[in-house]
């Protein structure tokens, strides 16, 4: 990893954007293609979206940080929280994508039981899947794709509704709804195809119509720390681009500050992987060839202090199983 690049930059551009629930509105109510997919978002209540909380399923999944849930209702429902919504973005086909979901509706499903104390109905479930990859994504196995089952026995026990968009195949001039999320979906599907750069001026133009919008240039800061670190755009040219939404002066000082951000950011990140590293070294010289469970558990940490406490673990515990079970606590 060098100084200027962002640690997984597609979750957190979509997460910077979709967070807003207006955003998300949008995408769900122009973009599910499935007939099915349609008739469901149509019973759900999108101008109550809330979003609750960003979704951590355990340290293993690291594809987790730009996940987030959001709360709703069914049309004419006065219940808040009848309808749970977790989004996760894809830049890469995932086949055992059901079995995330699962993870997804438990951890939410544990959350919820906690709160009320098993006093309230269980909120439905709706996995929303964005996908931006270089090939066309054509459907997510069901779970009855994934289990052996033998004729006989009951099957549709895991069923849950699993909503796929993929951007891959939508032309960019039906991008439709509100500039902003046109702008993201844009400058994900433009990436994966590698020609952002071509089109960057051209996607900042979906900001004109919206640049008195308060929460513009929060989106087009998190535009310029994406292009930089994923693209490699230099300051000068982000800064061209802005100069039609933002003053001079404000274009200018947005680029050298996102850049400044981004150095930053890439100097904590490379600390923390060099923590990483020698946590893992540690594990490896005591106890031999670390199983790869606990690697990925150790490298999906990002809390500086969290892993100084890993880095004590490692050098004290008495076996794997032990520092193992100390990451959970």
């Amino acid at each position: 990893m060098t100084s200027i690049e962002l640690a997984h930059p597609h979750d957190h551009l979509a997460r910077r954007f979709l967070i807003d629930p207006e955003l998300m509105a949008d995408l769900l109510a122009h973009y599910p293609k499935k007939v099915a997919d349609q008739q469901t978002i149509r019973l759900i209540d999108l101008s109550r979206l809330e979003c609750k909380s960003p979704v951590t399923i355990d340290e293993q999944l690291v594809e987790g940080i730009g996940d987030l849930r959001f709360a709703t209702s069914f049309k004419g429902k006065k219940r808040q929280s009848n309808v749970f919504l977790l989004f996760e973005h894809q830049s890469s086909i995932d086949q055992r994508m059901r079995i995330r979901g699962l993870k997804y509706i438990v951890q939410t499903y544990d959350q919820f039981e906690e709160e009320h104390k098993g006093k309230e109905k269980l909120p439905y479930p709706v996995v929303v899947v964005l996908y931006h990859g270089k090939t066309a994504w054509k459907s997510v196995p069901d779970m009855d794709d994934l289990i052996d089952i033998i004729p006989g026995v009951e099957s549709g026990l895991l069923k849950y509704t699993l909503i796929l968009i993929d951007i891959s195949v939508i032309p960019s001039e039906e991008f439709t709804g509100h500039p902003a999320l046109c702008a993201l979906l844009e400058t994900l599907q433009r990436t994966s195809e590698g020609k952002l750069v071509a089109n960057f001026d051209r996607i900042t133009n979906y900001f004109l119509s919206i640049k008195n919008d308060p929460r513009a240039k929060g989106w087009l800061r998190s535009l310029a720390k994406y292009a930089m670190s994923v693209a490699k755009i230099g300051t000068e040219f982000i800064a061209k681009a802005f100069s039609k939404i933002l003053n001079e002066q404000e274009a200018n000082e947005m680029a050298m500050t996102t850049a400044q951000e981004l150095l930053l950011e890439g100097k904590a990140e490379g600390e923390a992987i060099g923590e990483k590293r020698a946590i893992l070294t540690v594990l490896g010289a005591r106890f031999g060839k670390v199983p790869q469970q606990i690697a990925k558990s150790v490298n999906s940490y990002t809390d500086h202090v969290a892993l100084e406490s890993l880095t004590v673990l490692a050098a004290k515990c008495k076996s794997l199983d032990e520092f193992k079970e100390g990451m959970c606590h």
